[in-house]
Formats: structure tokens, sequence, C-alpha cells
């Protein structure tokens, strides 16, 4: 299938798709600096924090590979990343007291405006997909 992103009309499409990959590399980012904190407190939850940046990894490498659908027309990718779009809200909202509002803000709008991106009528027909249905490669 063509590049569809490659088309001017397509901006929304390349936005959500910059955005929603470097959402997956501060996913990675985030578990890293947290194993490097355990490790620099002698040990104290590593086990756990390297747990979780497994996680971590495996939510990114999903979102990795739905922005690849995405960008290649196919439409299953955008169920992901929007359910992920949801869950960073619903975590950032629930974490406001907790984090300073410089990264809680960024991160909501970030999730906003990805959903609206994909949900703009040039993306949706951009990443219908046609042909075989995405099961059959």
């Amino acid at each position: 299938m063509p590049d569809t992103t490659s088309e001017p009309h397509n901006v929304p499409l390349r936005v959500a798709l910059l955005l929603a990959v470097l959402e997956a590399a501060v996913l990675i980012l985030v578990g890293v600096m947290g194993v490097v904190s355990s490790a620099l407190a002698g040990g104290a939850m590593l086990a756990i924090n390297v747990g979780v940046l497994v996680v971590l990894v495996l939510f990114a490498l999903l979102l990795a590979a739905a922005v690849r659908a995405l960008h290649e027309g196919r439409r299953w990718g955008r169920g992901p990343v929007i359910t992920w779009q949801l869950l960073q809200v619903a975590v950032l909202v629930s974490s406001f007291a907790q984090l300073p509002w410089w990264l809680t803000i960024p991160g909501i709008a970030a999730a906003i405006a990805v959903t609206v991106c994909l949900l703009l009528p040039t993306s949706l027909a951009a990443t219908s997909g046609s042909g075989n249905p995405d099961a059959v490669l």
C-alpha cells in the first residue's frame, strides 16, 4: 500500500503520528529513569522498577506498531493509539495533584491533539484501508 501520509492534506495525521511516537519514547524514558534512580539509591525497589520498565516498553512497542500501521494506511492502528490517549489522560488527571503542572498539561494536550487529529475526516480517509481485511497479510 502506498504511503498515504505524504499528501499535504494529511498534516493532521502526520502530527498525530509524530506525537504518538514521542509518547512511546517518553514511556521508555520514564521506565529507564525509574531503573536508574533505583540503582543509584542502592537497589531499592530495583526489581519492581525493572518490571515497570518491561511493561512500559511493551506499551511503547504496541504504540509504535499502531503508528506504523496508521502510517501505512491500515485502520487497525486507530484503536490502540486512541485507547492509549484515553489511558494517558486518565493517569495524568488523577496524578495532577502529585505532579507539576508543566508535566501534566502537555501530556493531556498531546493526548487531545492526537485523538482529534486521528478523527479528522482526512485522517480517517487516509487510514481507512482498502482491499483485503487487515488480518489478511
